[in-house]
């Protein structure tokens, strides 16, 4: 792991592991960013899968930190590659509790649904990927909703609901850096990428959701983004959320001219492509996955309308 303190007491850890088999961010292994809060309360910040949390642990005490001490386990959602570690990390560390968004409790306490939507997004070798996804005891979960200020590391961090990426989505807002931890709610921030991606994901993406919660960050006006996997985002926040919130606009405006047209969604990733890098063929990974969770959407609200 590549470790940063970006505030006093707050370290960014970052690795790769594993494969994108999806494609959803890469066509390469995952990359990830979690976070330990030191200090009193101390706590992990979109802790990611049980691979990702063992070799958290191990850099933590490399970073002189009792692990056994960490009290809050905060994922920004429960997809796998953000929660999945939960259930192993809450039986490994004697006072933590895993926090949750309460629509997100049922499928931590309960892994079934999530393990299968996990095998129907990334195939049956998930585990191979991820590690084991096992559930979170019901004592050891703490269900939270927006506006609760949790104390961590000794310091004021707020809950900021942001749905739209999921149903449980949430970002946690440090009163004291002015900092949001935004998950996956502002896309995704590729270093070698002009433009962020939308906060996409499969099987489940709401557009208007997700527009919502960009503007909801925005009135927070804050000085720093920690955005999911990619990490500490210092320069110019402002403009980052006015750039996602209008490739999620203007990517969404491009699907539903394609459904009207009844363009294949083959072409409709050409044109994807050519949005973000103008010839298509400069594109890094396939946008397939970007046009079937809007397809998605846009099905689904045509049904709620008939």
């Amino acid at each position: 792991m590549n470790v940063e303190e970006i505030f006093p007491g707050v370290f960014e850890l970052h690795m790769d592991y594993g494969r994108d088999t999806a494609g959803l961010l890469t066509d390469g292994a995952f990359p990830h960013a979690v976070w330990y809060v030191a200090g009193p309360t101390p706590a992990l910040l979109d802790p990611g899968p049980t691979v990702v949390a063992k070799e958290t642990l191990r850099t933590i005490r490399e970073l002189g930190y009792d692990p056994n001490d960490i009290e809050y386990v905060i994922p920004s959602h429960i997809h796998v590659d953000h929660g999945g570690g939960s259930g192993w990390l809450v039986r490994e560390l004697p006072k933590a509790k895993a926090v949750f968004h309460a629509r997100g409790v049922p499928y931590m306490t309960d892994v079934t649904r999530l393990a299968e939507g996990t095998r129907q997004v990334f195939g049956d070798e998930w585990e191979e990927v991820f590690g084991e996804l096992l559930p979170v005891p019901e004592d050891r979960v703490v269900s939270v909703e927006e506006g609760v200020r949790l104390e961590l590391g000794g310091r004021p961090y707020r809950v900021v609901f942001m749905p739209g990426h999921s149903l449980d989505h949430i970002g946690l807002y440090d009163e004291t850096n002015e900092a949001l931890y935004s998950g996956h709610g502002l896309g995704n921030y590729m270093p070698h990428r002009f433009m962020p991606d939308p906060p996409m994901t499969l099987p489940y993406f709401d557009v208007a959701a997700s527009i919502d919660s960009i503007r909801r960050a925005r009135d927070l006006k804050p000085r720093y983004l920690l955005p999911a996997h990619t990490g500490f985002l210092a320069a110019n926040p402002a403009f980052a959320i006015d750039a996602v919130e209008r490739v999620t606009i203007e990517l969404g405006e491009i699907i539903q001219a394609g459904i009207r047209e009844g363009t294949s969604q083959e072409r409709m990733e050409e044109q994807v492509r050519a949005y973000f890098f103008a010839k298509p063929d400069k594109a890094d990974r396939s946008y397939l996955p970007t046009v079937q969770a809007y397809v998605n959407y846009y099905e689904r609200q045509d049904r709620r309308r008939k």
